[in-house]
């Protein structure tokens, strides 16, 4: 619990749970009293008036209202590259500095934690794993049950040809797979690049999404696009949930057309509403895969990522 502080320079993690211990060891040699808070304290305390710095994951939205129970924060870190989470406007509001992993291409190639994760989805999608798994773990050995597909000379489609989708292109090129991508700001002659979404759609076997989400991209995998997929496609999503209409990829799915989808976002998941997904609801009926947000929770990368917010903060206090 927070109590009366007489030092200045107070950190407050809001989400401490196996947070970077070489972090929390440079807090404290840089003269900062390192503080574990909690999401329960911070909606249930009215003030923290000691604390100047912030630090928050995935685990919850830090709106104005809860912002204004800081009055003397000075900077909000978060090693996240999406900030979704995060109210930017009252942030800006409070001339705080906000410190995150977003456009720090550098350094976050260095990190294939949510690559890695968007193969595993997709090699669990198309090798039917998770029900094949459950099939064995209550006493059953149907193989033919089962029958999936192999990767070697199927298309990917590759939605955002930056850090992560590269990475993605890379690991279809090992397994024979032909690569296809859209993006209007790559020019990448590794792949092909594909004139349009639709097109893009409408030839790829299996269609993976990394783009970041903004005004252009929610809800940009639409009804008018999934029109144009490709029938017995499947779709990977380890970027944001808010860039899947997915109402529209429910009756993708309930059409035929889509064969499977996989996914490391809902578009509910910061307010815990996961349950009102449409896509969450279709996991008893058809093949999805949903993960609870984890693509980039390995123990290194996380505390790789805390460990270079910290090290930007520091530099610059």
């Amino acid at each position: 619990m927070l109590g009366r502080m007489v030092c200045k320079k107070v950190v407050y993690n809001v989400e401490p749970f196996e947070y970077s211990y070489k972090a929390v060891t440079n807090w404290i040699d840089s003269g900062f009293t390192y503080i574990k808070g909690s999401w329960a304290e911070v909606h249930n305390k009215d003030s923290f008036e000691s604390v100047t710095v912030i630090i928050v994951r995935l685990g919850g939205m830090l709106s104005e209202e809860i912002l204004r129970k800081f009055p003397n924060v000075e900077c909000v870190i978060s090693a996240t590259t999406g900030q979704d989470h995060l109210s930017l406007n009252a942030i800006s509001k409070k001339n705080a500095q906000l410190i995150t992993l977003k456009g720090e291409e550098e350094f976050l190639r260095t990190i294939p934690s949510t690559a890695e994760h968007t193969w595993a989805l997709l090699l669990s999608l198309i090798r039917n794993v998770n029900a094949a798994v459950n099939h064995v773990r209550n006493g059953g050995w149907d193989r033919d049950l089962f029958k999936g597909f192999q990767l070697k000379n199927k298309k990917i489609g590759i939605i955002g040809l930056g850090r992560i989708g590269e990475m993605i292109a890379k690991y279809a090129k090992a397994f024979d797979m032909e690569v296809l991508y859209f993006d209007p700001y790559v020019k990448n002659n590794n792949f092909r690049r594909m004139k349009s979404l639709k097109e893009l759609m409408k030839e790829s076997d299996i269609i993976s999404i990394h783009v970041h989400l903004n005004n252009e991209t929610e809800k940009l995998i639409s009804n008018d696009l999934l029109k144009s997929v490709k029938k017995g496609s499947y779709l990977l999503n380890t970027s944001r949930g808010k860039i899947l209409d997915e109402t529209e990829v429910v009756n993708s799915l309930m059409r035929g057309d889509l064969a499977g989808v996989g996914l490391d976002v809902l578009s509910e998941e910061i307010n815990k509403n996961i349950r009102e997904s449409e896509l969450w609801k279709a996991q008893e009926r058809y093949n999805v895969i949903i993960t609870p947000h984890i693509a980039g929770a390995t123990y290194d990368a996380m505390w790789t990522c805390e460990e270079f917010v910290q090290k930007k903060y520091l530099n610059k206090a």
